[in-house]
């Protein structure tokens, strides 16, 4: 492994434990020497997780669409930056430079990247691990919405495997050392 994508809150209003958990996964993937790829913004989450990255001796990828980088709020300390020209093409980019993908708590953005993820991996075009790291239970609501799609027919159980749910960045980390694509079983 080498780049980490980390979708996360760019929102710096939220409660503290977030912002602790976003700042060890830092420490985690810089100490490892990863690269971070993320949003590129220097707010919330992003800028916590990014300079934590830096910290610890990791470096980071900026990716940051002209949009956002024009209101001013890019990141001015990334190791490397990418500006493009829309929020489409910086998710793909960001799909492409990175080797496994981390959901922290976040908002409508989080949400979408990391479902596109889970989406593209069940259509077969990639293989890397998806993980949730579910700080303090952020999660829950939504993984119990997964289940009840699962229970009611929508979602398969043979998709369970796509991604995985960790507690703590240790439960993160660990499952990143050990991950093994063990292919998508088809639902039909």
């Amino acid at each position: 492994m080498k780049s980490v994508a980390v979708f996360c809150a760019s929102s710096g209003l939220i409660d503290e434990v977030y912002k602790q958990e976003a700042e060890r996964l830092g420490e985690a993937i810089g100490r490892r020497g990863w690269e971070l790829v993320f949003g590129g913004t220097n707010r919330g989450l992003m800028r916590i997780v990014g300079h934590a990255t830096q910290a610890a001796g990791g470096k980071t990828l900026g990716i940051i669409p002209e949009t956002l980088r024009k209101r001013g709020i890019a990141a001015k300390w990334t190791d490397r930056e990418v500006v493009t020209p829309d929020m489409k093409e910086r998710k793909a980019m960001m799909r492409k430079q990175a080797d496994a993908f981390i959901a922290l708590p976040g908002g409508w953005g989080t949400l979408e990247e990391i479902i596109e993820v889970i989406t593209l991996k069940q259509l077969g075009e990639h293989a890397k691990p998806i993980v949730f790291l579910n700080t303090a239970g952020f999660y829950d609501t939504f993984l119990a919405f997964i289940a009840e799609a699962r229970e009611k027919q929508f979602i398969s159980a043979a998709y369970d495997s796509l991604y995985h749910v960790a507690d703590s960045v240790e439960g993160v980390m660990a499952y990143l050392d050990g991950y093994v694509f063990e292919g998508v079983e088809a639902k039909y």
